[in-house]
């Protein structure tokens, strides 16, 4: 196998806590394992909560299973979250693994500056697989719990969390199963995911440090460098797995607290910010480089233009006699036009490569976890009615 076929298949399928994943055996040398995985996540992380939950409540007759399968933050996280951090997995690496080989494909990579990106390529692959970036991300996880249990209020732990007792620490076997093994199992996904992305966002901008053979007069509009967003798409089952768990968190204050759904507004305004600025703010790299590279093409495409333009109307409009049904097959027009096409390339080149259509998308794969909300938060009497209004 050469080494820009393991570049494509390979370059981000790491990170936290693929190393922990191979020494249980999860996964294995082609052979991802995703669906079992997922299952799996669904297996440690869901399944023993409700099964603590229903045997604490045979034991001492609480009602801790109820509260457990009316928490829709619990689902969202474990239920839907967790699995597509995992699943998200082949269909990332593969996309991020195919823009990065584009750079060789498309010559955008100069042969003086190839051992610079073989070079980039090879400390991506050794960043990934660090031991010392799961150990701190599971350290991490554990840190993130251990404040949540210092600083949240009882009152906000739900029913199925707590044992009863008072004080910080009176969970129940449920309780301390989500706060030992479910959430950190949450936690050390994301922060594997946000490792790859910081792996993604150094390794353009190592590329936007090389002299790269940009064309201004591209037809993408971005020098040939529009591909790059396309990453966006790569992203759209994270976006998917951050609006899940914000999703969760608004369905229980509106369902079980009243809440109005209006009342979040501010917050889903605020995920769909951070989500387009987190995954579309590593391409904006290449925004200086593109800048040079419009102003380069600006001046010298419009000197052509201008002298083939000057040339042009010298032979044709300061000689009207020499106009005749003939000159309709003479080249020049077409060379002409064709030369503007190219030019007028140029003039519309952008600086960021980016496009409207992938944001719309990354954007509407974030709120997709909000529609069964928004069903929630409208009376069932008012959409029977709106139906009715619709069938007299």
């Amino acid at each position: 196998m050469n080494e820009m076929v393991r570049t494509e298949r390979e370059l981000f399928d790491g990170g936290p806590p693929h190393r922990l994943q191979r020494s249980l055996g999860l996964v294995k040398p082609n052979d991802p394992r995703m669906v079992w995985r997922a299952v799996l996540a669904v297996l440690v992380g869901w399944v023993p909560l409700v099964v603590l939950a229903a045997a604490q409540d045979l034991a001492l007759g609480a009602d801790r299973i109820r509260s457990l399968l009316l928490d829709f933050a619990v689902y969202a996280r474990l239920l839907i979250a967790a699995p597509l951090f995992i699943v998200a997995e082949p269909v990332c690496f593969s996309r991020l693994g195919r823009t990065v080989r584009h750079f060789l494909d498309a010559g955008l990579v100069r042969e003086a500056d190839r051992a610079r990106f073989d070079a980039v390529v090879a400390s991506t692959r050794r960043l990934r697989d660090a031991i010392v970036v799961e150990l701190v991300a599971v350290l991490l996880a554990y840190a993130v719990i251990g404040a949540l249990i210092r600083y949240v209020p009882s009152a906000a732990i739900p029913v199925w969390h707590r044992a009863g007792g008072s004080g910080p620490l009176a969970f129940s076997a449920a309780g301390w199963w989500h706060a030992l093994v479910s959430l950190p199992l949450l936690l050390v996904l994301f922060f594997g995911w946000l490792w790859r992305l910081c792996l993604w966002g150094r390794f353009l901008w190592r590329m936007s440090r090389l002299d790269l053979r940009l064309i201004p007069s591209h037809p993408d509009h971005a020098a040939g460098m529009q591909f790059v967003g396309y990453s966006l798409r790569a992203f759209s089952l994270l976006g998917m797995a951050f609006g899940a768990i914000v999703a969760g968190m608004v369905a229980d204050r509106v369902v079980h607290a009243g809440a109005s759904l209006t009342a979040y507004t501010h917050v889903i305004a605020a995920l769909v910010v951070c989500v387009v600025l987190l995954f579309s703010g590593p391409p904006l790299v290449f925004t200086g480089k593109l800048f040079s590279t419009k102003w380069r093409g600006t001046l010298a495409y419009g000197a052509l233009a201008h002298g083939v333009g000057g040339q042009f109307e010298h032979k044709w409009l300061t000689r009207p006699e020499s106009m005749d049904a003939s000159a309709l097959e003479v080249p020049d027009f077409s060379t002409t036009a064709d030369l503007n096409q190219v030019v007028a390339n140029v003039y519309a080149m952008g600086i960021i490569p980016l496009d409207l259509r992938n944001i719309l998308l990354l954007i509407g794969a974030t709120l997709l976890p909000f529609v069964p909300v928004v069903f929630m938060a409208i009376p069932l009497d008012a959409i029977l009615k709106h139906v009715a209004g619709l069938l007299v």
